[in-house]
């Protein structure tokens, strides 16, 4: 009867590997030019008027590390900041954009949240930056939470001329 090796799968052992976090980001990719941009090219001062821990308190996840997790979730179509915050812990993209921090999704959410206007401004940056470097085609890139009200309604459907018949009673009341 032959003989093999035995694999670590087998035996349910992990190993332990070296990993240089900033190596994970490639040149020429989206993820590389967002780490580049974010803080270096494009100005995140304003976000900073929200953090009062100067003097007191716990030291604060940098809202650099934040706004990259939460473009790079955006791009990989994760919109949740539960989702967010397994992204950065299972990815090790993300875990490479937000520097090895892992910021509980109340951190997230409450950024969000509390820097709606800014992080839109911030966004459309990215955005204008990522066309001139031709790494996005212009389809669409972000996803919103936005719910709109429908009418498509029975009254409302079928074909053309019946359409018309019921605009007109509509009309006529």
């Amino acid at each position: 009867m032959a003989r093999y090796k035995h694999t670590e799968a087998e035996n349910g052992q992990g190993f332990f590997m070296s990993v240089n976090l900033k190596e994970q980001l490639l040149p020429g990719t989206f993820e590389y030019m967002l780490n580049d941009l974010i803080g270096k090219r494009i100005d995140i001062s304003m976000f900073d008027k929200n953090y009062r821990n100067d003097q007191t308190g716990a030291k604060a996840i940098p809202p650099a590390v934040l706004i990259k997790l939460i473009i790079y979730g955006y791009l990989k179509g994760m919109k949740s900041s539960r989702g967010l915050e397994e992204l950065c812990r299972n990815n090790i993209i993300a875990k490479a954009l937000a520097e090895d921090m892992e910021p509980h999704w109340t951190t997230i959410a409450y950024f969000i949240s509390r820097n709606g206007e800014q992080f839109k401004e911030t966004f459309v940056k990215v955005l204008a930056y990522c066309t001139e470097l031709e790494l996005i085609g212009g389809q669409e890139f972000a996803v919103d939470g936005l719910r709109l009200p429908s009418n498509a309604s029975l009254d409302l459907t079928g074909r053309a001329e019946e359409l018309e018949k019921k605009l007109g009673r509509v009309h006529t009341k």
